[in-house]
């Protein structure tokens, strides 16, 4: 009796434990911008947690999860595994989530799309997390492979040797000599910037990121440790 006692106990403390490890934060803006609220248990209806059904962008940290667009998991819903999510887009719910619950590890969904892709999550602001703004003291494009661009021009044939003939045959109404052709010419073109380098002074010292876009008001966002937050 003692044995399957301390059995149950340890099962209830996996359950728990897992259950504990799941959670799932969610944005008010695309971009994981905005508000956020961080949800570790199962929710019939969003609209207490403070931003109702105006979730625009998800992370999934741990766990897997089921996102309705009605309260009490009613309407379109779709399931969300570990990843980022930076628009919801692919679900086809849009901003419109109302109720979220774990989903069951063991059964397959019909709507489970596919996480972004990259890293555009780890620069994202973490729920309640202070930041600051801090001055940018140079920002380097590097600039991406170049391409070619290419066009056609018509290409007038050369003029007949014998003018005679080119006389007779216009007055005949066909054509003497090679006709007229196109060609195709191409020249190579500077690559846009494929990403930006930033530097920023963070209490002393010099800090290096790379962004997408060069940061506004030469500003960058950072936290308490100097890491930059979007």
């Amino acid at each position: 009796m003692r044995m399957l006692t301390k059995t149950a106990i340890a099962v209830c403390t996996l359950v728990l434990g897992s259950q504990a490890m799941a959670q799932i934060v969610l944005y008010e803006g695309e971009g994981y911008r905005g508000r956020s609220v961080v949800i570790d248990k199962d929710m019939r209806n969003l609209d207490r947690r403070g931003l109702g059904d105006k979730a625009s962008s998800i992370v999934v940290e741990r766990g897997r999860w089921e996102v309705c667009e009605q309260p009490r998991f009613e309407g379109r819903c779709a399931v969300l595994r570990r990843g980022n999510y930076p628009n919801l887009r692919g679900t086809g719910l849009e901003a419109n989530i109302s109720s979220i619950r774990r989903a069951n590890e063991k059964r397959r969904y019909d709507n489970e799309p596919q996480a972004a892709a990259g890293e555009d999550y780890q620069f994202r602001r973490r729920a309640n997390e202070r930041t600051t703004e801090v001055p940018v003291t140079s920002v380097r494009a590097i600039m991406g492979p170049p391409s070619q661009r290419c066009w056609v021009e018509r290409q007038a044939a050369p003029a007949p040797a014998d003018p005679g003939a080119a006389l007779i045959a216009g007055i005949l109404g066909y054509q003497v000599g090679p006709a007229p052709r196109d060609v195709q010419r191409c020249t190579n073109v500077q690559g846009a910037p494929a990403h930006y380098e930033v530097t920023y002074n963070f209490r002393g010292s010099p800090r290096t990121v790379q962004m997408a876009a060069p940061p506004a008001n030469n500003r960058v966002i950072v936290n308490a440790r100097g890491e930059p937050r979007m």
